[in-house]
């Protein structure tokens, strides 16, 4: 039975099974799911059961319906592991799970399966993405043995260049579960460390895979359960669990906003990119454009804010994307097949959106369809014959909106 759970918002964990051919979602008492929270319309969306899934479709609501990120414009067919969001602050996943008795819409979090040990277990394990493809997604750990990696045939699949085809193995051990790298690329990582050898995790442990992925470690009491009338989710679980905990950039990686910043550092003091213009980019385009368009704005007197002297994933490079999309107050994002595939770039654009602050899309290659919240802004194409004027052209832009 195709189901939404509620990763962020007012009653985490909460679950909302889909049994009707048509399901209305918002703000009033009269939809089939009721979500009590400001961002939420009074009619904010419908899903329409088509053959095994469902339709999302926006009911024209104030502050959008997004997929994994883009903006609902037309029907859009829900896949399992999708990410629907309801303005900035609400992020239900879709699922499909087996059918149980009974048809209430929001029903508890059923305890996690025995694993077949002898010692009974009272606590729920739990992965969370923190970083990666799919932040916010919760696996949930109950046999003996799970596999992560690129592979199909992984119980945990996350599909990224840096993650080996068969990473890592998370083998339980009576009511703990131990985790071995098995042989990868680009390694595993235990709270910043090179894993070598085996590690038993404890709760916030904190699980990389190679330098895009991360994990956190949790564990939920099996008693524990998140009815929708329940505002209050476990203080030990954290990221999109706890909301109240954290800072404005949970969309970026939902981590306590006490973050840990490294020797090096962000270089950058409070208050340091005020007057700044954020690029949003992707990493493999410094070099063909990036690069020069940074240096044309800087010839021109502007100042500009990129992510490249950091290591991306690390904390000082969140910290710093942090200060960055709160304090500078424009975005040129560089337009591109490559740059609109980054889940970190989606995000990045919309924070701007969703405050208003000014963005101009710099159009590097041409991207069908171009998502829809960005058409509705003036757009600068790259001249591949002239670039400069090009440059000229984003410079003039930039100074204009300054201007206004």
């Amino acid at each position: 039975m195709p189901r939404l759970i509620m990763r962020r918002g007012p009653t985490p964990g909460a679950i909302y099974d889909l049994d009707s051919d048509e399901v209305t979602i918002g703000r009033g008492r009269k939809n089939d799911i009721v979500i009590h929270d400001n961002e939420v319309s009074r009619e904010h969306c419908r899903l329409i059961r088509l053959l095994d899934d469902y339709e999302v479709q926006d009911i024209s609501s104030s502050n959008g319906t997004f997929v994994n990120g883009l903006r609902v414009i037309s029907n859009w067919l829900l896949q399992p592991g999708a990410l629907v969001e309801l303005g900035d602050s609400i992020t239900l996943e879709y699922e499909r799970s087996p059918a149980h008795n009974g048809s209430a819409r929001i029903a508890k979090t059923e305890p996690l399966p025995r694993s077949g040990d002898a010692e009974s277990d009272d606590c729920r394990h739990v992965l969370m993405m923190t970083m990666g493809p799919t932040v916010g997604r919760v696996y949930f750990l109950s046999e003996p043995m799970h596999s992560i990696g690129r592979d199909t045939g992984n119980d945990i699949m996350i599909q990224d260049p840096e993650i080996s085809r068969n990473h890592v193995r998370l083998r339980r051990v009576r009511n703990e579960y131990v985790v071995e790298d098995l042989g990868s690329t680009n390694g595993t990582y235990i709270n910043g460390g090179l894993l070598d050898g085996s590690h038993t995790l404890a709760v916030d442990d904190v699980l990389r895979l190679g330098t895009a992925i991360q994990l956190q470690y949790l564990q939920q009491s099996s008693t524990e359960t998140y009815l929708a009338t329940d505002p209050t989710p476990s203080k030990r679980m954290t990221g999109d669990y706890a909301p109240q905990e954290l800072s404005f950039t949970s969309f970026i990686n939902p981590v306590p906003a006490q973050r840990k910043i490294s020797r090096l550092g962000t270089g950058l003091t409070p208050g340091g990119l005020e007057d700044h213009v954020f690029i949003a980019y992707a990493r493999d385009e410094w070099e063909s454009v990036i690069a020069n368009l940074t240096l044309s704005l800087q010839d021109a007197g502007i100042q500009v804010w990129v992510d490249q002297y950091l290591a991306q994933g690390s904390e000082d490079w969140r910290a710093a994307i942090e200060q960055a999309l709160l304090e500078c107050w424009a975005m040129v994002i560089v337009v591109s097949p490559q740059s609109l595939n980054s889940n970190y770039v989606k995000m990045e654009y919309r924070h701007f959106l969703n405050r208003e602050k000014s963005i101009v899309p710099f159009i590097f290659e041409p991207v069908r369809p171009m998502p829809p919240e960005l058409t509705r802004l003036r757009t600068i194409t790259y001249d591949v014959v002239n670039p400069r004027r090009s440059f000229h052209k984003l410079v003039f832009e930039i100074m204009q909106l300054r201007r206004s």
